[in-house]
C-alpha cells in the first residue's frame, strides 16, 4: 500500500485503483464488490459509502489534538515522522526514540556536514510558535484557538515561510541567540494556490525553502470555489503531487481554518514535548546527515535563516539575458558567454542583426563577430538569427 501515499489523489471508483502499483483487475473487483455489500448493509450510494469517514468535525479535530498529540501528528503524516527531524523506527513503541548517551553531543566531532556545531541543552529552552505578520486570512480565528490551547505564539516578518517553531532561552531576547527548527510550513488556500502557480510565486517560494535545507510542508485550505478558479482542480492536485514527488514536500489537507489552526497547535505541542531533549545547531550550510537516527529537534541560527530565505536580488540586464539565451536548444554556458560578451543585452543583438541586409549575412554574424569555435554550429547560428531578426 506504500503507492497509496505517492498518489494522494480521491477516487471516484475503485476501478481507479489500477493505477496503484500491486492493485490488479481481480483486486479491484474484489475491492468493488466488498464496497457494493458496504453501501446496501449501510443503505448509502458509492459515492456516500467512499466518502464515509474521510471529515473530521472540527470538534472530534480538537479532541484528537489535545488527548492524542503524538497520535494525531502521525495519522496526518506529518513531517516529523520522517528522518530529518525525527526518525521513523521500524517498531517505534518496541524500542526509545532516544538513547540515554544522545546528550553527550559535546563529545562529537562536528567536522563534516552531518555533524552539528552546537546544541541546547534539554530543558533549557522554550519552543514558539512563529506566525508570518502576512499571513491575515482567517489569522483571527487562528490566535484564538492558540490562546485557547495556551500555544505560545508571536507574529514576525518571516522571508520564508507562514508557520515557523524557533527554540529560545526562556530569559533570551534576542533573535540572534534564536534557533530555528528544521520545519517550514506555507498555508495554501485553494484559491491562493491557484493564482500563485499563474504569477509563478509557488516555484519560486518552494525554491526558497529548498534552499533552507528544512523538511517542507504545505497546508492546503479547501474552498468553496476551488472549483471555479483560474486554472482546473486537476492542475491543484498535479501541482501537489509534482510537489511532493519531485521537490519532496508534505501536504495536509484542511476543510476549514480552524483545522489549519488545530493542526499548528498540535504540531507544537509535539515539538514542545520533545523540548526535554538537547536541540542540535547546524550552521555554515550543515545539515544532519539523511539517516540522523534519533529524535532530538535539530535547526539553524535565526540569522543564518534570515539569510537563506531571502528573495535573490533581481538580475541585471545582461544576466537575464544570458539565461534567456541558455533556453535555446544546443546554447550552453560558454557559447551564451561569448554572444554577451559581444552583445549584453538584447537590443544590441537586434540592432546588429537589423543592420545587415540580407539573409545570409545574419546567419554567419556571430561566428564572424568572435574568433570563438564554439559559434561555429550553423544550424544554432541560424537558429538565433532567425529569433532575433
Amino acid at each position: 500500500l506504500a503507492s497509496l501515499k505517492k498518489y494522494p489523489i480521491k477516487f471516484n471508483s475503485v476501478k481507479e485503483c489500477e493505477i496503484l502499483s500491486g492493485f490488479g483487475p481481480s483486486i479491484c473487483k474484489t475491492l468493488d464488490d466488498k464496497l457494493v455489500e458496504f453501501a446496501r448493509k449501510c443503505s448509502l450510494s458509492i459515492p456516500d459509502a467512499l466518502a464515509l469517514g474521510n471529515r473530521l468535525t472540527h470538534a472530534e479535530l480538537l479532541e484528537r489534538c489535545l488527548s492524542r498529540v503524538s497520535s494525531c501528528c502521525w495519522t496526518l503524516r506529518t513531517p516529523l515522522e520522517k528522518e530529518a527531524l525525527l526518525h521513523q523506527f521500524s517498531s517505534p513503541l518496541e524500542r526509545p526514540l532516544v538513547d540515554s548517551q544522545s546528550v553527550q553531543l559535546h563529545a562529537v566531532s562536528s567536522e563534516g556536514d552531518g555533524s552539528p556545531s552546537d546544541y541546547l541543552i534539554g530543558q533549557s529552552y522554550d519552543i514558539i510558535l512563529l506566525i508570518d505578520i502576512h499571513e491575515t486570512y482567517g489569522m483571527s480565528k487562528v490566535k484564538e484557538i492558540m490562546r485557547t490551547q495556551a500555544v505560545k505564539w508571536e507574529t514576525r516578518s518571516l522571508p520564508v515561510g507562514d508557520f515557523i517553531w524557533i527554540a529560545r532561552d526562556p530569559g533570551g531576547s534576542s533573535k540572534g541567540e534564536e534557533i530555528v527548527l528544521g520545519l517550514v510550513i506555507e498555508r495554501k488556500r485553494a484559491d491562493d494556490l491557484a493564482s500563485s502557480i499563474v504569477d509563478g510565486r509557488f516555484m519560486e517560494q518552494k525554491g526558497r525553502m529548498q534552499k533552507l535545507g528544512f523538511r517542507k510542508m504545505y497546508i492546503f485550505e479547501e474552498c468553496k470555489s476551488m472549483y471555479n478558479l483560474r486554472i482546473s482542480h486537476e492542475t491543484l492536485l498535479q501541482a501537489m503531487v509534482n510537489a511532493q514527488l519531485i521537490d519532496g514536500c508534505d501536504f495536509v489537507t484542511c476543510t476549514s481554518g480552524e483545522q489549519c489552526a488545530a493542526y499548528i497547535a498540535s504540531m507544537t505541542r509535539f515539538l514542545i514535548t520533545k523540548s526535554q531533549y538537547n536541540c542540535d545547531v547546524y550552521s555554515d550550510g550543515r545539515r544532519p546527515w539523511e539517516a540522523f537516527g534519533d529524535a532530538r529537534l535539530w535547526g539553524i541560527p535565526w540569522t543564518e535563516y534570515i539569510n537563506l530565505g531571502k528573495k535573490s536580488p533581481a538580475l541585471p540586464l545582461r544576466d537575464q539575458f544570458g539565461r534567456h539565451l541558455l533556453q535555446i536548444h544546443s546554447i550552453s554556458g560558454s557559447k551564451a558567454e561569448d554572444i554577451i560578451a559581444l552583445f549584453p543585452t538584447p537590443k544590441s543583438l537586434f540592432d546588429a542583426y537589423d543592420s545587415l541586409s540580407t539573409e545570409d549575412e545574419k546567419k554567419v554574424m556571430l561566428a564572424q563577430s568572435t574568433r570563438s569555435s564554439r559559434l561555429k554550429y550553423v544550424k544554432c547560428l541560424e537558429f538565433i538569427s532567425h529569433i532575433f531578426s
